[in-house]
């Protein structure tokens, strides 16, 4: 049976302005040990923690059941008005956050210090205002469930006014009916969405910028590679890039694909690869993941020197290539709007 060991102890800046708890982890986190995670977690934030740094030189290993309870908690913590670091993540557990795109949503930095100067840095979200629940409103504005996938921040909303606070309005992305008890800036605690209730009755909606992370698994088939390529070049499309950017950003991913089909698997059908698209402000980054052989790039020993990749490395402004150390590749393409 796996084993976790941890230590817990106070840490500060050298002015003593912001002060953080820090979490030395050593084990693994997944099935076996997750509960005494939790319990170790749910103790901290019993205590009052809100800064966290966790200490993840000695973290062995961690699966999905890891990671998605570790996100669970850095909710947890935001919406305490605190914050979760990880630092000192080894390669190999990177590699992993990496292929389901965690690394994307947690707060990831090298030492304490650099947590600190993080910590230091962010305000607290906004607190969730009520939704309105009688029949009525529940009629007028029928609540929606939030999207499943965001490619492209909304524009602002153009503010609505109310007569005075407390007040109600509709939510602008979920349409849910919020309470509003004052002047100020509340979050809907269904979808999100910020909004800021001036002191003149007037209420503004603000986007999310950080898109929601897509993550798709396909059979080493052509057709099906050339389908999810397409909806690559879907995302590129919403967050800002022009017809033909779009489209050399869907060709770029389509001969990654086909690239890992035919050098990771020999094209058997059989196998499957994982596809990570993450659009995030103005960046769009996909990533790749097989279980295949290593790719063999030739003398060169690089993939932007490989003409088989040429088309991606002339189209994407970052292509990095790394061995995953069980077995297999990640490949990791990055454009960015400009």
């Amino acid at each position: 049976m796996a084993q976790i060991e941890f230590k817990v102890k106070v840490i500060k800046t050298q002015d003593g302005s912001t002060t953080a708890t820090l979490l030395e982890v050593d084990g693994s986190i997944d099935a076996s040990t997750i509960q005494q995670f939790q319990q170790v977690m749910d103790k901290l934030v019993e205590k009052g923690v809100k800064n966290l740094i966790l200490d993840c030189t000695s973290v062995k290993y961690i699966n999905s059941t890891g990671l998605g309870t570790l996100l669970k908690y850095s909710d947890t913590f935001e919406s305490i008005g605190g914050h979760i670091a990880f630092c000192r993540v080894p390669s190999k557990v990177m590699l992993v956050m990496e292929m389901l795109g965690f690394n994307a949503l947690f707060n990831i930095v090298t030492d304490e210090a650099t947590a600190l100067r993080s910590f230091a840095g962010k305000l607290a979200p906004p607190p969730s205002v009520a939704v309105h629940r009688t029949p009525q409103s529940s009629q007028q504005y029928p609540p929606q469930p939030p999207p499943q996938q965001q490619y492209q921040a909304p524009a602002p909303q153009a503010p609505q006014v109310v007569a005075s606070f407390p007040a109600q309005a509709p939510c602008a992305r979920c349409r849910v009916t919020l309470d509003i008890p004052v002047a100020g800036k509340f979050r809907c605690p269904r979808c999100g969405e910020v909004l800021e209730a001036s002191a003149n009755g007037r209420v503004k909606f603000f986007g999310d910028k950080k898109g929601k992370p897509i993550s798709i698994s396909l059979p080493c088939n052509p057709q099906v590679a050339e389908s999810v390529a397409e909806l690559a070049g879907k995302c590129a499309e919403g967050l800002g890039f022009n017809g033909n950017s779009a489209e050399v950003i869907s060709n770029a991913v389509s001969t990654a694909c086909m690239n890992v089909i035919e050098r990771a698997y020999d094209n058997d059908a059989n196998n499957v690869m994982h596809l990570l698209i993450v659009p995030n402000g103005t960046t769009l980054t996909i990533k790749i993941s097989d279980y295949g052989k290593a790719m063999d790039f030739g003398p060169s020993g690089s993939i932007q020197k490989d003409s088989r990749f040429a088309p991606v490395i002339t189209s994407m402004d970052t292509v990095e290539h790394r061995v995953n150390p069980r077995g297999g590749n990640l490949l990791t393409m990055i454009k960015v709007l400009k």
